[in-house]
C-alpha cells in the first residue's frame, strides 16, 4: 500500500519535480558536479603540465600556461550532462536486473518513468554537442558518438548473453564509454591550449583508467556465499580473492605510475611536496583490501572506501597541477 502510494505521489509531480527525484536517489547534483570536475580539472592540468616538460611541446618562451576560460568549464560541464546521461541510460539498460535486486532504483519505483528517461536521452542530443560545437565541430561529433554508443550498449546486452554472464566481459564493452571521457578531455585540451599531441598523455590516461577500475572492481565485489540468488559480482567470475587482489592493484600500480610520470623528485618549491600527494590514496585502496579480506561473514562491500581513493586520487592531482603549472585567467 505505502510503494503504491509512492508511485501514485510521484506521477502527480512536475516533470522537473521528478527529475529531481531522479537526481535526489542516484545522481547528487553537487556530489557529480565536483567530481566531474576533479576528473577533468586535474586530467587537464597533468596534460598541460606535461606538455610543458615535453621538449616537442614547449613554446618558443619554455613555458606552456594552463589556461582557465571558458572551454574550461565546458569541459566540466560537459563531463557531468554525460554522466547524467549514462546514468539514465542505465536505468532502463538495468531495469530487469534492478527489478529483481534495488528496488529503490529510480525507475523500479516509481520515481521516474521510461518517458522521462527517454526525453533525458533527448536533451542530452541536443544540448550537449550544442554547448561543444561553439568549441569545435569534431569535439560534438565526439560527444555524439560516446552517447549514441551508450544507447548501443542497451542493444549488445540483448545480442551478447555473455554480457549478463560475465562482469568482465561487460566492463570490456562498457567502460570505453567512460574511457571516451578522458579522451575528450585531451581534445578539449590541444584545442583550447593549441598542443600539439604528444604520446605521453596516453600514459596519463592509462593511469586514469586504472584509478577508476581500482573504484570499478572493489565497488562490485563480493563474497559469492553473502550475494542474493542472480546477483552479479566479479567475484563469480574469478573469485572474491584474486578480484580484490586486482582491484587493490589497479589503485596500487595507478599511484606508482603516476609518480613515475610527475617525478617530484625532480620538482622544486610546492610541486615538490605535491606531486608526492597521491601516495594518500594508497590508505583508503589498502583499507578496502583488508577490510573486505576480513569482513567474510556479512554482507560488506567497500565501496565508500573505494570512492574516497578516487576523490583523493583526483584532488591530489589537481593540486600538484596548481602547484606545478603556470597558471592563466
Amino acid at each position: 500500500m505505502e510503494e503504491g502510494c509512492m508511485h501514485e505521489s510521484n506521477q502527480t509531480k512536475s516533470y522537473l519535480g521528478r527529475m529531481k527525484a531522479f537526481m535526489d536517489i542516484i545522481y547528487e547534483p553537487k556530489l557529480h558536479f565536483g567530481f566531474a570536475a576533479f576528473w577533468f580539472l586535474s586530467l587537464q592540468g597533468l596534460m598541460v603540465l606535461l606538455a610543458g616538460q615535453s621538449q616537442s611541446a614547449v613554446a618558443d618562451s619554455g613555458v606552456i600556461a594552463w589556461q582557465w576560460q571558458p572551454a574550461t568549464l565546458l569541459g566540466v560541464v560537459t563531463l557531468f550532462l554525460i554522466m547524467f546521461f549514462l546514468r539514465a541510460v542505465d536505468e532502463v539498460k538495468d531495469y530487469e536486473y534492478d527489478v529483481r535486486h534495488n528496488p529503490d532504483r529510480p525507475l523500479v519505483s516509481g520515481a521516474v518513468s521510461f518517458a522521462d528517461l527517454r526525453s533525458y536521452w533527448l536533451l542530452a542530443f541536443l544540448l550537449i554537442p550544442l554547448l561543444n560545437v561553439a568549441v569545435s565541430v569534431w569535439l560534438a561529433l565526439f560527444v555524439v558518438l560516446d552517447m549514441a554508443y551508450g544507447l548501443l550498449l542497451m542493444k549488445l546486452e540483448k545480442w551478447l548473453p555473455w554480457m549478463q554472464k560475465s562482469m568482465f566481459f561487460n566492463l570490456l564493452l562498457t567502460y570505453p564509454v567512460s574511457i571516451a571521457l578522458s579522451f575528450y578531455t585531451l581534445l578539449l585540451t590541444l584545442h583550447s591550449h593549441n598542443l600539439a599531441f604528444d604520446p605521453v598523455t596516453l600514459q596519463l590516461i592509462l593511469i586514469y583508467i586504472l584509478a577508476f577500475l581500482h573504484f570499478e572492481i572493489v565497488r562490485k565485489n563480493l563474497w559469492p556465499s553473502m550475494a542474493d540468488p542472480g546477483e552479479r559480482f566479479y567475484s563469480h567470475d574469478i573469485g572474491p580473492v584474486p578480484a580484490a587482489l586486482l582491484g587493490f592493484s589497479c589503485g596500487l600500480v595507478a599511484v606508482v605510475m603516476m609518480l613515475l610520470l610527475t617525478e617530484p623528485w625532480h620538482q622544486q618549491g610546492l610541486a615538490a611536496l605535491t606531486g608526492w600527494l597521491p601516495l594518500l590514496a594508497l590508505i583508503p585502496c589498502q583499507k578496502s583490501l583488508v577490510k573486505f579480506l576480513t569482513h567474510k561473514r556479512e554482507r560488506y562491500n567497500p565501496r565508500k572506501l573505494a570512492v574516497l581513493f578516487l576523490v583523493i586520487f583526483y584532488a591530489t592531482n589537481l593540486l600538484h597541477a596548481l602547484a606545478a603549472n603556470t597558471l592563466a585567467f
